[in-house]
């Protein structure tokens, strides 16, 4: 979020700028590191404004001011050419954290490249819809739509508990819907769902079912 204010303005913007007290108050707001631990002047003005002053010199490293290894990563992963992408992305995150302060737990190794906030409003979303969409299959249906798993003879409870729900639609494309289709959906065993995510986390960048079947058919071979 802090990247994208920096290119709306084009360089840094002190800690007395408007849009500066609005992203601070919005992190300050968020409960994603626990109040209890935070120092008191955490995402202050003046933590956001210094933010911008380290984004700028991952960008342009002739400037002799410092920046961090997770400042230079976000400005690689975020170049200027992807700035209207990001801003998409930060407004989403936005949004969310007014919804909802306190997102999802989501481990590190399965956090796609929009980040932890709407990876984890990703997964609140699949697991609303996954009743929709179990709702909608026959007994015959319950198949894994990447590996063809399909459970033994059990109660419909029982074969149900090994599925989970996974968008078929990029999340850069689906940031900022305000509902979800079944027919946007695929049923997934819970492993499958987890080599997905974690396969887009790896090559941060969205990995489509069809892609995650090939490789996982080619594997077998």
């Amino acid at each position: 979020m802090a990247l994208d204010l920096l290119y709306r303005h084009g360089a840094p913007i002190d800690r007395n700028h408007g849009d500066v007290s609005d992203l601070s108050s919005s992190l300050r707001a968020a409960e994603i590191h626990p109040k209890d631990k935070r120092k008191d002047n955490f995402r202050n003005p003046d933590g956001v404004s210094l933010k911008l002053q380290n984004l700028q010199s991952a960008i342009d490293p002739t400037r002799g001011l410092s920046s961090s290894k997770r400042d230079r990563e976000a400005v690689a992963e975020f170049p200027i050419s992807r700035k209207h992408e990001l801003a998409e992305i930060a407004a989403a995150i936005l949004r969310e954290l007014s919804n909802d302060p306190q997102p999802l737990e989501v481990p590190e190794d399965e956090v796609f490249v929009e980040g932890h906030v709407i990876t984890a409003s990703h997964r609140r979303r699949d697991a609303r819809l996954r009743r929709r969409l179990l709702d909608k299959r026959t007994d015959e249906g319950l198949i894994c739509e990447i590996c063809n798993f399909s459970p033994p003879s059990l109660t419909r409870t029982l074969r149900e508990s090994f599925f989970e729900a996974h968008h078929k639609i990029p999340l850069s494309a689906a940031v900022g819907q305000t509902s979800t289709r079944v027919a946007d959906m695929v049923l997934l065993c819970a492993g499958c769902h987890r080599f997905v995510h974690k396969l887009i986390s790896w090559r941060k960048q969205w990995v489509s079912v069809e892609i995650a079947r090939t490789l996982m058919a080619s594997a077998d071979e």
